[in-house]
């Protein structure tokens, strides 16, 4: 049975204390457990004498892509450096043939760390024929989401609650670009600048006149809400973010017909179900606008209907 709302929200803070306590061994066993749920064409390699793993922690037979591990107790950026070249060098020798995307698993809560933002964008440079992703707290998040229930409660050992409790575990990868947008404060003064994006996508999904008038103040920020992903370290930051809120609007439009209560659902699956204040709220609906005018949430007006190009980005 597919998980519900609140229990995908109870998976979200039980992975955040999973990982918390998972390091080296355990950290790549979990892993391996997760992956062989999700994929049976996933290999979860194991060491063998001189032979090592060949650079390699796993792989997905059909899915081209070979994941090495790195879950220390304590970060430290050398290592983490020469781990990566490391796995990636024995990759390219020893297994050349036999994979497409070199896929970086860590265990780091806060985020990918600067120095595999660079080991990952130099990599990406001087390797044209390979791709490179990361595989962190976020990722494991998703993947466990897309389990069934018994999968899941199978996978962290624990039962996910059959009543509604109350989270306030926002997504992690928001937080520093919510805490930006709060701290801004930017007020729009000029009407103009709000008739200016109103575009007829709003007009096609059937939003109600209160929800429209609130996505129209907001994408007044999304410029600024594309310099600040423009200006991240992580190359991959904003592309996430937005194959996330893809996949959750997905599901949520196959279970609310409203539009307006699809869009409150994408706010409580960053925020969760807890109240939260104002500004906080004004700024994941800053955020929602956002990718609603760069069509990653909601339908795009089909060109037949067209006529006219609005200011909303409808032809992405």
């Amino acid at each position: 049975m597919a998980l519900d709302f609140m229990e995908r929200q109870a998976v979200r803070f039980l992975i955040k204390m999973r990982l918390s306590d998972l390091h080296g061994n355990s950290f790549e066993s979990f892993f391996h457990e997760l992956m062989c749920l999700r994929d049976p064409s996933f290999l979860d390699v194991r060491t063998a004498g001189s032979l090592g793993d060949q650079g390699s922690d796993g792989m997905l037979l059909y899915g081209n892509k070979l994941y090495a591990c790195y879950a220390p107790e304590t970060y430290d950026a050398k290592k983490l450096v020469e781990k990566f070249e490391d796995d990636l060098a024995k990759a390219c020798s020893k297994r050349q043939d036999q994979f497409n995307t070199f896929v970086f698993v860590h265990n780091d809560q806060r985020g990918m760390h600067p120095a595999v933002s660079k080991c990952l964008a130099d990599a990406r440079n001087r390797l044209s024929g390979l791709k490179f992703e990361q595989f962190g707290q976020k990722h494991f998040r998703n993947e466990v989401c897309k389990l069934d229930r018994a999968e899941v409660e199978d996978l962290l050992g624990t039962q996910l609650p059959v009543r509604e409790l109350t989270y306030g575990v926002a997504l992690e990868e928001l937080e520093p670009l919510l805490d930006h947008l709060r701290s801004q404060r930017l007020r729009v003064e000029n009407p103009d600048d709000i008739l200016a994006v109103s575009g007829r996508k709003l007009d096609f999904n059937e939003f109600s006149d209160d929800v429209k008038d609130d996505l129209r103040r907001m994408m007044v920020r999304s410029n600024e809400i594309e310099a600040y992903y423009a200006g991240r370290v992580d190359i991959t930051e904003r592309d996430e973010v937005a194959r996330g809120f893809h996949e959750e609007f997905v599901r949520l439009r196959g279970e609310f017909d409203d539009p307006d209560d699809v869009l409150w659902q994408l706010e409580l699956y960053v925020l969760g179900n807890a109240s939260a204040p104002l500004n906080r709220r004004r700024a994941v609906m800053a955020i929602l606008a956002y990718f609603f005018e760069t069509c990653d949430i909601f339908d795009n007006v089909p060109p037949e209907l067209n006529g006219s190009r609005g200011s909303v980005k409808e032809s992405a």
